[in-house]
């Protein structure tokens, strides 16, 4: 006889051990799936912005949280190939470096707290509906649920299980990082632009940065895969490979992409999707936990209540409070990253940018509040005249 679940989530990253989170501590029986013990270590630029932070605090992870093994940042400095440059801290306070790993750690931690919650290292070997609800097929059982939350990441299985891939466009960015043992240099994220490629630099610890790289496969294919794929990445950004040589890497250096990835829906009768799995642009603005974050709190007020009422399967219509709350959550994302993408592709374009922010950097303390969704892109006619100016002369 199938054990039955309220919800099984698929993926046992940030997004899905959120997820479970917010679900167990709501009464809700609740099984995480992942292939991977935790703690699961990814490529991640591994900054958590100030909205992350404070969806942590609601998560109740932050005391599991080691303070030796995370890195306050005030804000963002940004240079462009040429050399201009652009800083400002966060109006909403600072951020915080953290390894994947120590905040995989902390989250499971919290997460098995609930005695109605249990995270299984197993692999999901397909999802189908049945008529009493949805059937999760794994290795060696068949599990029951209401509800499937796919939380499994850019290669989304349940994404394509449910039939909600969409075409992915053109762009094909990648994306790698690898850490140094050595004690940060600022208490900003530096991130700095090449031709086609960015390398950003986050404090995660004491002793330990993180060097993140996104760049054009079509520019930098070659790049792609070995042990000398970081040494390659560093050397196109001379001060930064100066600074790290014969500094003692910290992990394995890790690659990812193409990042691009669409979703038709989020929803489907019996499934919705969660974090990276949902579709994603690029991680430029290095959003991307802060995002899951949020999502999986919007299941306390948008998929909670049905799961405590439906005695079957959750329909595509019942989750539509879910997608809606998805797509609010995501859209300043998205202005912020096609926006930043954009100027990326026209190098002089994103030169005048930086340029404006530089002579305004309360302009670009307002930018980064509105990527983040705690202020309106519309930055007043004053601002505007400013920022117009300060392009053009």
């Amino acid at each position: 006889m199938p054990i039955f679940y309220d919800a099984v989530i698929v993926g046992a990253g940030p997004a899905g051990l959120a997820a479970s989170i917010v679900l167990a501590r709501n009464g809700l029986h609740v099984l995480v799936c992942d292939q991977h013990r935790l703690p699961i270590d990814k490529p991640c630029g591994e900054g958590l912005l100030p909205p992350g932070l404070r969806h942590l605090q609601a998560l109740g992870v932050m005391s599991f949280l080691d303070p030796a093994e995370t890195y306050p940042f005030q804000g963002i400095r940004i240079r462009t190939s040429s050399g201009r440059t652009a800083e400002a801290p966060f109006l909403e306070g600072p951020g915080l470096g953290i390894r994947r790993v120590s905040l995989s750690l902390a989250l499971g931690q919290a997460a098995l707290q609930w005695r109605n919650l249990e995270i299984l290292e197993a692999p999901v070997r397909g999802v189908s509906r049945a008529a009493e609800g949805m059937e999760v097929h794994l290795r060696d059982r068949t599990v029951k649920t209401r509800l499937v939350i796919g939380a499994d990441g850019l290669n989304s299985q349940v994404r394509r299980w449910a039939g909600l891939e969409g075409v992915n466009g053109r762009t094909r960015r990648l994306g790698a990082r690898q850490h140094f043992a050595i004690p940060p240099w600022s208490d900003y994220v530096e991130v700095r632009h090449g031709a086609a490629i960015e390398v950003y630099v986050t404090p995660c610890g004491n002793n330990t940065i993180g060097v993140a790289f996104l760049w054009d496969m079509a520019r930098y294919g070659s790049a792609r895969g070995g042990p000398q794929m970081i040494p390659s990445l560093l050397r196109m950004f001379p001060e930064i490979d100066e600074r790290l040589r014969g500094v003692p890497t910290s992990s394995q250096s890790r690659g990812i992409g193409p990042l691009y990835r669409q979703a038709k829906r989020q929803i489907a009768d019996g499934i919705l999707l969660l974090g990276d799995a949902g579709g994603y642009l690029d991680a430029c603005t290095g959003e991307g936990i802060s995002l899951a974050f949020a999502q999986a709190l919007s299941l306390e007020h948008t998929v909670v209540p049905l799961l405590k009422k439906a005695p079957k399967t959750i329909l595509r219509r019942q989750l539509l409070p879910y997608e809606h709350a998805y797509r609010r959550i995501i859209r300043p994302y998205a202005i912020a990253t096609r926006l930043l993408l954009s100027l990326h592709r026209h190098p002089y374009c994103f030169d005048r940018f930086i340029l404006a922010m530089q002579r305004n950097p309360d302009i670009l303390q307002s930018f980064y509040s509105a990527q983040m969704g705690e202020a309106s892109f519309w930055p007043g006619w004053s601002k505007l005249f400013r920022l117009v100016r300060g392009v053009l002369v």
